[in-house]
């Protein structure tokens, strides 16, 4: 039997593929192969695909074909790196060769390690920055982690924190995304005293200081060199007592006290006074001790989560202090999205804050049963409340668990909202995520009583993990394209970072 055998490959000149030349399609299927239709793009178009690639994957299509083979080391690099004790040498060598041999410039840094003392990951950081394809960087991300699926690595003392090389600053004229963000260590901010001036961020749009300390003067210096910064988080910070919020430019602001230790200086006070574009407050781990005082917030649209306990009365006196009558009514009627931590469920609370924010359109309220009530009746209103009978569109009531004071609070929700279209009961605890079944869902449902509701066509829905307490992902607050960021279909984070 005759044997026929396969076409040979016509080979194309590098000179060729350099250009952006490809083998046609035709070629290709003369040979009997199927066309290579991505290979046939333009070789811009190509580098610019490889560069949206994490890195192993980026590195990994120099072996699909000759056509692929330069495109890595010719595309703008973003260099995501991950360093683990047990893994090491191999990694951060790596890294330096790919440093070395890139021909195109570094875009992006993200920079991940577990478990490390300062004193390894240190050198290798500060070699790595002063490496010429890192010039005109536009993101920087530093995570130093100390958890990993599951796994909990030493804590580093806060007397012996990580100090962040001065020769991060050197990409201060070209960065538009810095974060420094620590989980149970904490890293020390180059102090500005060091610099000759100084340091200015003429296009930083986002900035994320998590488990940072820096000084308070260095902060508001740091903040006065953003002239543009769109979104901003302040998470666990050391050094600071109060902050003053003066940007014509931010949209976002992400506040978060909650420390294990005690710092030396806590954060006290956050002032708003001047930020006429800012629409999203999201507070964590916030207590009555902090005072939060918005003096000119035109656009606000979202605000939460207030602590438990807070009233309507506290809410005025030390969310809105030195602010006008005139100034407070135009905030509080431009929120419209607000985060509720209640313990226990208060029918009487919650006709505190629709009233106060008479233009609610979705309502989250976590709900906590840690301390007795103190307000235990359940107040149906007979006046008037705009938000109920006009705006309120959507709630959530997260760590629902059906019991009496549970159920009471949704029938309260259910029989006054009139425009409500949308209501959720989310249990988030790993405990009660059994109690979603059918069966415990329909004794819910009776429970509630759905034929006598204020708006008909509700669509209800029982969720077990839906949520994750009042906790909002530092990535999804940074996506100034999500409407809300308490979203949890808008999460595309694959680590637990949040604020």
């Amino acid at each position: 039997m005759a044997t026929r055998g396969r076409a040979k490959k016509r080979k194309w000149p590098e000179a060729e593929l350099d250009a952006g030349s490809t083998p046609p399609a035709s070629e290709k299927a003369k040979a009997g192969e199927s066309p290579d239709l991505i290979s046939n793009l333009d070789v811009d178009v190509l580098r610019r695909i490889v560069s949206l690639l994490p890195t192993k994957d980026g590195a990994r299509t120099q072996s699909l074909s000759t056509r692929w083979r330069d495109l890595f080391r010719s595309a703008p690099l973003n260099l995501g790196v991950e360093l683990r004790r047990e893994d090491e040498p191999a990694p951060s060598s790596l890294v330096s060769r790919i440093l070395a041999d890139h021909r195109a410039p570094c875009r992006r840094l993200s920079l991940t390690w577990y478990g490390y003392k300062s004193g390894f990951v240190s050198p290798l950081l500060s070699h790595w920055l002063q490496s010429p394809a890192l010039n005109g960087l536009a993101e920087f991300d530093l995570w130093q982690n100390r958890k990993e699926n599951g796994k909990e690595y030493w804590r580093v003392p806060r007397e012996d924190p990580y100090i962040l090389p001065l020769s991060v600053l050197r990409f201060s004229p070209t960065l538009r995304i810095l974060s420094i963000k620590c989980t149970g260590y904490m890293i020390r901010f180059p102090s500005m005293a060091t610099l000759a001036g100084d340091v200015h961020f003429p296009h930083l749009k986002q900035l994320t200081f998590k488990g940072v300390i820096i000084s308070e003067g260095d902060l508001h210096g740091v903040l006065v060199g953003c002239p543009v910064l769109q979104s901003l988080v302040l998470s666990e910070l050391d050094g600071v007592r109060a902050i003053h919020i003066n940007s014509s430019t931010l949209q976002r602001l992400g506040v978060c006290t909650d420390l294990r230790d005690a710092p030396e200086e806590m954060l006290q006070e956050v002032i708003i006074e001047d930020a006429p574009l800012l629409e999203k407050l999201l507070l964590s781990g916030t207590d009555e001790e902090l005072s939060i005082r918005v003096i000119c917030a035109p656009k606000l649209d979202f605000l939460g989560s207030l602590p438990e306990g807070f009233s309507k009365t506290k809410l005025e006196t030390t969310f809105f202090q030195r602010t006008s009558v005139a100034s407070l009514m135009s905030v509080v009627r431009t929120v419209k999205v607000l985060i509720l931590r209640m313990s226990p469920p208060s029918a009487d609370d919650a006709i505190d804050f629709v009233t106060f924010f008479p233009c609610l359109e979705k309502l989250y309220a976590v709900l906590y049963r840690d301390v007795a009530s103190k307000r235990a009746r359940h107040h149906f209103p007979l006046d008037y409340i705009e938000c109920f009978e006009l705006h309120l569109k959507k709630i959530v009531l997260i760590n629902y668990h059906g019991t009496k004071r549970d159920v009471d609070f949704a029938r309260f929700c259910l029989l006054n909202a009139r425009v409500l279209q949308h209501m959720e009961f989310a249990t988030r605890l790993p405990s009660h995520r059994k109690k979603c079944d059918p069966k415990w869902i329909d004794d819910q449902l009776t429970k509630l009583q759905l034929d006598n509701i204020a708006s008909q066509g509700i669509q209800i829905n029982f969720a077990g993990d839906s949520y994750f307490g009042d906790e909002i992902h530092i990535g999804d607050i940074h996506n100034l394209a999500a409407a809300d960021p308490f979203d949890r279909s808008l999460c595309r984070c694959h680590t637990v970072d949040f604020l």
